[in-house]
Protein backbone atom coordinates (compact mmCIF):
# COMPACT_ATOMS: atom_id res chain seq x y z
CA UNK A 1 0.00 0.00 0.00
CA UNK A 2 1.53 3.38 -0.56
CA UNK A 3 1.93 6.30 1.82
CA UNK A 4 -1.26 7.01 4.03
CA UNK A 5 -2.53 10.12 3.47
CA UNK A 6 -6.65 10.22 4.43
CA UNK A 7 -8.27 8.43 6.87
CA UNK A 8 -11.44 8.40 7.82
CA UNK A 9 -12.93 7.20 11.20
CA UNK A 10 -16.50 6.24 11.71
CA UNK A 11 -18.40 6.78 14.76
CA UNK A 12 -21.39 8.15 15.23
CA UNK A 13 -22.55 7.63 18.65
CA UNK A 14 -22.75 7.65 22.00
CA UNK A 15 -20.87 10.28 24.23
CA UNK A 16 -19.01 7.99 25.93
CA UNK A 17 -17.91 6.21 22.62
CA UNK A 18 -17.19 9.63 20.99
CA UNK A 19 -14.92 10.39 23.23
CA UNK A 20 -13.06 7.41 23.55
CA UNK A 21 -12.53 7.76 20.21
CA UNK A 22 -10.02 10.74 20.92
CA UNK A 23 -7.10 8.51 22.05
CA UNK A 24 -7.42 6.71 18.86
CA UNK A 25 -7.26 10.09 16.91
CA UNK A 26 -4.17 11.72 18.15
CA UNK A 27 -2.31 8.02 17.84
CA UNK A 28 -3.21 8.34 13.92
CA UNK A 29 -2.27 12.00 13.82
CA UNK A 30 1.18 10.56 15.31
CA UNK A 31 1.93 7.95 13.02
CA UNK A 32 0.59 9.69 10.10
CA UNK A 33 1.87 13.34 10.93
CA UNK A 34 0.76 14.34 7.36
CA UNK A 35 -1.96 12.75 7.03
CA UNK A 36 -6.02 14.04 6.74
CA UNK A 37 -7.62 12.70 9.38
CA UNK A 38 -11.62 12.88 9.21
CA UNK A 39 -14.72 11.73 11.13
CA UNK A 40 -18.37 11.12 10.82
CA UNK A 41 -20.38 11.47 13.49
CA UNK A 42 -23.93 12.36 14.77
CA UNK A 43 -25.35 15.65 13.93
CA UNK A 44 -26.02 16.19 17.86
CA UNK A 45 -23.04 15.02 18.94
CA UNK A 46 -20.59 16.76 16.61
CA UNK A 47 -19.17 19.58 19.23
CA UNK A 48 -17.25 16.75 21.08
CA UNK A 49 -14.83 16.45 18.07
CA UNK A 50 -15.37 19.83 16.01
CA UNK A 51 -12.39 21.47 18.05
CA UNK A 52 -10.46 18.58 17.95
CA UNK A 53 -7.08 19.76 16.15
CA UNK A 54 -5.84 16.59 14.41
CA UNK A 55 -9.18 16.33 12.48
CA UNK A 56 -9.68 17.96 9.08
CA UNK A 57 -13.44 17.39 8.15
CA UNK A 58 -16.27 16.00 10.34
CA UNK A 59 -18.90 14.52 8.47
CA UNK A 60 -22.86 14.69 10.44
CA UNK A 61 -25.25 12.61 10.10
CA UNK A 62 -28.82 13.50 10.79
CA UNK A 63 -30.92 10.82 11.90
CA UNK A 64 -34.14 12.46 10.73
CA UNK A 65 -33.10 12.08 7.02
CA UNK A 66 -33.09 7.98 7.53
CA UNK A 67 -31.68 6.13 4.07
CA UNK A 68 -31.34 9.71 1.94
CA UNK A 69 -29.00 11.31 4.41
CA UNK A 70 -26.32 7.82 4.98
CA UNK A 71 -26.39 8.11 1.35
CA UNK A 72 -25.43 11.86 0.84
CA UNK A 73 -22.80 11.35 3.20
CA UNK A 74 -21.26 8.33 1.48
CA UNK A 75 -21.33 9.84 -1.92
CA UNK A 76 -19.32 12.41 -0.34
CA UNK A 77 -17.32 10.10 1.64
CA UNK A 78 -16.58 8.05 -1.68
CA UNK A 79 -15.38 11.18 -3.67
CA UNK A 80 -12.61 11.67 -1.35
CA UNK A 81 -11.28 8.18 -1.85
CA UNK A 82 -9.32 7.71 1.45
CA UNK A 83 -6.36 5.24 1.90
CA UNK A 84 -8.02 4.00 5.02
CA UNK A 85 -11.44 3.40 6.63
CA UNK A 86 -11.83 2.95 9.96
CA UNK A 87 -15.14 1.49 11.52
CA UNK A 88 -15.02 1.99 15.10
CA UNK A 89 -19.04 1.49 15.56
CA UNK A 90 -19.28 -1.34 13.13
CA UNK A 91 -23.30 -1.60 11.96
CA UNK A 92 -25.56 -1.42 9.26
CA UNK A 93 -24.91 2.44 9.05
CA UNK A 94 -21.12 1.88 9.18
CA UNK A 95 -21.32 -1.18 6.59
CA UNK A 96 -23.71 0.77 4.16
CA UNK A 97 -20.87 3.69 3.74
CA UNK A 98 -18.02 1.20 4.08
CA UNK A 99 -19.12 -1.01 1.46
CA UNK A 100 -18.37 1.28 -2.05
CA UNK A 101 -16.53 3.99 0.00
CA UNK A 102 -13.55 3.67 -2.86
CA UNK A 103 -10.97 3.20 0.53
CA UNK A 104 -8.27 1.46 -0.19
CA UNK A 105 -7.95 -0.52 3.07
CA UNK A 106 -11.23 -1.03 5.67
CA UNK A 107 -10.57 -1.52 9.22
CA UNK A 108 -13.01 -2.26 12.01
CA UNK A 109 -12.64 -3.09 15.58
CA UNK A 110 -13.34 -5.92 17.39
CA UNK A 111 -16.73 -6.44 19.64
CA UNK A 112 -16.62 -9.39 20.84
CA UNK A 113 -20.04 -10.20 20.74
CA UNK A 114 -20.37 -14.01 21.41
CA UNK A 115 -17.90 -13.24 25.01
CA UNK A 116 -20.66 -10.32 25.61
CA UNK A 117 -23.54 -12.91 24.79
CA UNK A 118 -22.07 -15.80 27.17
CA UNK A 119 -21.40 -13.60 29.53
CA UNK A 120 -25.18 -11.57 29.68
CA UNK A 121 -27.04 -14.50 28.95
CA UNK A 122 -25.22 -17.53 30.47
CA UNK A 123 -22.82 -16.03 33.21
CA UNK A 124 -20.11 -17.27 31.09
CA UNK A 125 -16.64 -15.61 31.50
CA UNK A 126 -14.61 -15.77 28.13
CA UNK A 127 -12.47 -12.85 28.50
CA UNK A 128 -9.09 -13.81 29.17
CA UNK A 129 -8.01 -9.96 29.50
CA UNK A 130 -9.46 -7.27 30.03
CA UNK A 131 -8.98 -4.24 27.64
CA UNK A 132 -10.52 -0.70 28.22
CA UNK A 133 -12.36 0.23 24.77
CA UNK A 134 -10.49 3.07 24.00
CA UNK A 135 -7.67 0.86 23.75
CA UNK A 136 -9.75 -1.72 21.67
CA UNK A 137 -10.45 0.86 18.90
CA UNK A 138 -6.33 1.64 18.82
CA UNK A 139 -6.14 -1.86 18.35
CA UNK A 140 -8.08 -1.66 15.06
CA UNK A 141 -5.46 0.14 13.60
CA UNK A 142 -2.79 -1.61 14.74
CA UNK A 143 -2.34 -3.10 10.92
CA UNK A 144 -1.54 0.52 9.83
CA UNK A 145 1.32 0.50 12.14
CA UNK A 146 -0.80 2.79 15.16
CA UNK A 147 0.55 2.23 18.63
CA UNK A 148 -1.35 3.23 21.94
CA UNK A 149 1.13 6.31 23.31
CA UNK A 150 -0.16 5.37 26.71
CA UNK A 151 -1.44 9.10 27.10
CA UNK A 152 -5.46 8.15 27.30
CA UNK A 153 -8.52 10.34 26.12
CA UNK A 154 -8.83 13.94 25.34
CA UNK A 155 -11.12 16.31 25.00
CA UNK A 156 -10.83 19.57 24.05
CA UNK A 157 -13.04 22.65 24.62
CA UNK A 158 -12.79 26.23 22.65
CA UNK A 159 -11.85 29.55 25.47
CA UNK A 160 -14.70 31.03 25.12
CA UNK A 161 -17.21 28.10 26.15
CA UNK A 162 -14.81 27.62 29.24
CA UNK A 163 -15.24 31.65 30.06
CA UNK A 164 -18.55 31.12 29.59
CA UNK A 165 -19.08 28.53 31.78
CA UNK A 166 -16.52 29.92 34.32
CA UNK A 167 -18.61 32.91 34.96
CA UNK A 168 -21.70 30.48 36.06
CA UNK A 169 -19.42 29.07 38.80
CA UNK A 170 -18.09 32.26 39.87
CA UNK A 171 -21.39 33.64 40.18
CA UNK A 172 -22.40 30.56 42.32
CA UNK A 173 -19.40 31.02 44.48
CA UNK A 174 -17.78 27.52 43.12
CA UNK A 175 -14.09 28.57 42.21
CA UNK A 176 -11.88 29.46 45.34
CA UNK A 177 -11.13 28.03 48.82
CA UNK A 178 -13.60 25.51 48.86
CA UNK A 179 -13.76 23.39 45.73
CA UNK A 180 -17.01 21.15 44.63
CA UNK A 181 -18.26 17.74 43.88
CA UNK A 182 -20.33 17.34 40.48
CA UNK A 183 -22.99 14.50 40.59
CA UNK A 184 -24.12 13.43 37.30
CA UNK A 185 -27.34 11.42 38.90
CA UNK A 186 -28.56 10.64 34.95
CA UNK A 187 -27.60 7.56 32.69
CA UNK A 188 -29.66 6.28 29.28
CA UNK A 189 -31.19 3.51 30.78
CA UNK A 190 -32.94 3.46 33.91
CA UNK A 191 -31.06 0.32 35.41
CA UNK A 192 -27.91 1.80 34.54
CA UNK A 193 -29.02 4.73 37.44
CA UNK A 194 -28.03 4.61 40.62
CA UNK A 195 -31.01 5.91 43.66
CA UNK A 196 -31.85 9.82 43.61
CA UNK A 197 -32.53 9.20 47.25
CA UNK A 198 -28.92 7.92 47.56
CA UNK A 199 -27.39 10.62 45.75
CA UNK A 200 -29.55 13.17 48.38
CA UNK A 201 -27.68 10.68 51.28
CA UNK A 202 -24.33 11.05 49.50
CA UNK A 203 -24.83 14.97 49.27
CA UNK A 204 -25.36 15.29 53.19
CA UNK A 205 -22.57 13.24 53.86
CA UNK A 206 -20.34 15.58 51.99
CA UNK A 207 -21.87 18.71 52.91
CA UNK A 208 -22.25 17.80 56.75
CA UNK A 209 -18.31 16.16 56.80
CA UNK A 210 -16.37 17.58 54.33
CA UNK A 211 -15.65 21.29 52.93
CA UNK A 212 -17.21 21.04 49.64
CA UNK A 213 -19.77 21.73 47.66
CA UNK A 214 -21.82 19.42 45.34
CA UNK A 215 -22.92 20.43 42.41
CA UNK A 216 -25.82 18.69 39.98
CA UNK A 217 -25.34 18.14 36.19
CA UNK A 218 -27.61 16.16 33.53
CA UNK A 219 -29.62 17.48 30.70
CA UNK A 220 -33.75 17.34 30.45
CA UNK A 221 -33.93 13.39 31.06
CA UNK A 222 -32.48 14.45 34.40
CA UNK A 223 -34.13 17.37 35.24
CA UNK A 224 -36.54 15.59 37.45
CA UNK A 225 -33.97 13.76 39.60
CA UNK A 226 -32.14 16.96 39.98
CA UNK A 227 -34.86 18.76 41.53
CA UNK A 228 -35.26 16.31 43.73
CA UNK A 229 -31.79 16.21 45.17
CA UNK A 230 -32.12 19.95 45.68
CA UNK A 231 -35.56 20.17 47.47
CA UNK A 232 -34.51 16.80 49.57
CA UNK A 233 -30.97 18.10 50.60
CA UNK A 234 -33.24 21.23 51.30
CA UNK A 235 -31.75 23.25 48.58
CA UNK A 236 -27.92 23.03 49.62
CA UNK A 237 -26.38 21.88 46.93
CA UNK A 238 -26.30 23.56 43.34
CA UNK A 239 -28.37 22.47 40.66
CA UNK A 240 -26.92 23.46 37.10
CA UNK A 241 -28.83 20.76 35.24
CA UNK A 242 -30.62 21.26 31.61
CA UNK A 243 -29.59 24.65 30.44
CA UNK A 244 -26.10 23.73 29.41
CA UNK A 245 -24.82 21.84 25.75
CA UNK A 246 -22.66 18.66 26.53
CA UNK A 247 -19.56 20.65 26.37
CA UNK A 248 -20.79 23.31 28.61
CA UNK A 249 -21.39 20.99 30.95
CA UNK A 250 -17.83 19.22 30.43
CA UNK A 251 -16.46 22.61 31.69
CA UNK A 252 -18.51 22.03 34.79
CA UNK A 253 -16.65 18.60 35.15
CA UNK A 254 -13.39 20.11 33.99
CA UNK A 255 -13.52 22.54 37.65
CA UNK A 256 -14.86 19.90 39.70
CA UNK A 257 -13.09 18.09 42.53
CA UNK A 258 -14.29 14.85 41.30
CA UNK A 259 -17.11 13.62 39.88
CA UNK A 260 -19.62 10.90 41.07
CA UNK A 261 -21.51 9.28 37.91
CA UNK A 262 -23.37 6.55 36.83
CA UNK A 263 -21.64 4.35 33.87
CA UNK A 264 -22.59 6.83 31.35
CA UNK A 265 -20.88 9.70 28.92
CA UNK A 266 -20.04 12.44 31.58
CA UNK A 267 -18.08 9.37 33.37
CA UNK A 268 -15.76 9.38 30.30
CA UNK A 269 -16.02 12.92 29.30
CA UNK A 270 -14.59 13.96 33.31
CA UNK A 271 -11.94 11.37 33.01
CA UNK A 272 -10.83 12.69 29.91
CA UNK A 273 -10.47 16.24 31.18
CA UNK A 274 -8.21 14.13 33.89
CA UNK A 275 -10.37 14.92 36.82
CA UNK A 276 -11.05 11.48 39.18
CA UNK A 277 -14.55 10.07 39.10
CA UNK A 278 -16.47 7.51 41.50
CA UNK A 279 -18.11 5.35 38.85
CA UNK A 280 -21.43 3.53 39.86
CA UNK A 281 -22.03 0.06 37.99
CA UNK A 282 -24.66 -1.82 38.22
CA UNK A 283 -26.03 -3.77 35.43
CA UNK A 284 -22.42 -3.57 33.44
CA UNK A 285 -18.98 -4.99 34.18
CA UNK A 286 -15.66 -4.62 33.95
CA UNK A 287 -14.90 -7.15 31.16
CA UNK A 288 -16.87 -4.71 28.55
CA UNK A 289 -14.29 -2.40 29.03
CA UNK A 290 -15.97 0.63 29.77
CA UNK A 291 -14.49 1.38 33.28
CA UNK A 292 -12.52 4.29 34.39
CA UNK A 293 -9.26 4.45 33.23
CA UNK A 294 -7.35 7.01 35.49
CA UNK A 295 -5.53 5.54 38.28
CA UNK A 296 -7.11 7.41 40.55
CA UNK A 297 -10.94 6.87 39.39
CA UNK A 298 -12.87 4.37 41.55
CA UNK A 299 -15.36 2.11 40.31
CA UNK A 300 -18.43 1.29 43.21
CA UNK A 301 -19.96 -2.10 42.85
CA UNK A 302 -21.36 -4.72 44.52
CA UNK A 303 -20.89 -9.09 42.92
CA UNK A 304 -24.35 -10.75 42.29
CA UNK A 305 -24.17 -13.96 40.40
CA UNK A 306 -26.29 -11.77 37.89
CA UNK A 307 -24.28 -9.58 37.06
CA UNK A 308 -23.76 -8.41 33.98
CA UNK A 309 -26.76 -9.06 32.60
CA UNK A 310 -26.59 -6.10 29.89
CA UNK A 311 -23.93 -4.41 28.09
CA UNK A 312 -26.00 -1.21 26.94
CA UNK A 313 -28.26 -1.17 29.51
CA UNK A 314 -32.12 -1.87 30.11
CA UNK A 315 -35.09 0.33 31.63
CA UNK A 316 -35.85 -2.95 33.82
CA UNK A 317 -34.22 -5.40 36.01
CA UNK A 318 -34.48 -8.81 34.28
CA UNK A 319 -34.48 -10.53 37.86
CA UNK A 320 -37.05 -7.78 39.47
CA UNK A 321 -35.05 -7.17 42.56
CA UNK A 322 -32.70 -4.35 41.18
CA UNK A 323 -30.16 -5.26 43.61
CA UNK A 324 -27.32 -4.48 42.02
CA UNK A 325 -27.83 -0.49 42.42
CA UNK A 326 -29.92 -0.94 45.51
CA UNK A 327 -27.16 -2.47 47.61
CA UNK A 328 -24.75 0.39 46.75
CA UNK A 329 -24.68 2.17 49.58
CA UNK A 330 -24.01 6.32 49.81
CA UNK A 331 -21.28 5.58 52.21
CA UNK A 332 -20.29 2.88 50.20
CA UNK A 333 -19.77 5.79 47.50
CA UNK A 334 -18.68 8.45 49.98
CA UNK A 335 -15.66 6.32 51.13
CA UNK A 336 -14.32 5.76 47.68
CA UNK A 337 -14.81 9.74 47.29
CA UNK A 338 -13.60 10.96 50.46
CA UNK A 339 -9.68 10.67 49.52
CA UNK A 340 -10.40 12.32 46.51
CA UNK A 341 -11.57 15.10 47.90
CA UNK A 342 -9.08 15.04 51.02
CA UNK A 343 -6.02 15.10 48.84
Amino acid sequence: MKSITKILVFRLSSIGDIVLTSALIRCLKKQYPDAQIDFVIKKQFKQLVEFNPHLHTIYTINSSEGIRGLKKVKAAIKQEQYDVFLDIHKNMRSLFIMVGSGAKKKLTYKKHILKRTLLTSLGLNKYKTITPVYQRFIEAAKPINVQNDSEGTELFIPSNIDVKVLQVLLSNGLIGDKPYVLFCPGASFKNKQWLPERFVELAKYLLDKEHVNVVLSGGRAEEDICKYILQETNGRVVDLSVRFTILESAVIAKYAKAVVANDTGMLHISEALKVPVVGIYGPTSRQFGYYPILEKSEVVEVDLPCRPCTKMGAHSCPKKHWKCMKEITALMVYNKLKPLIQE
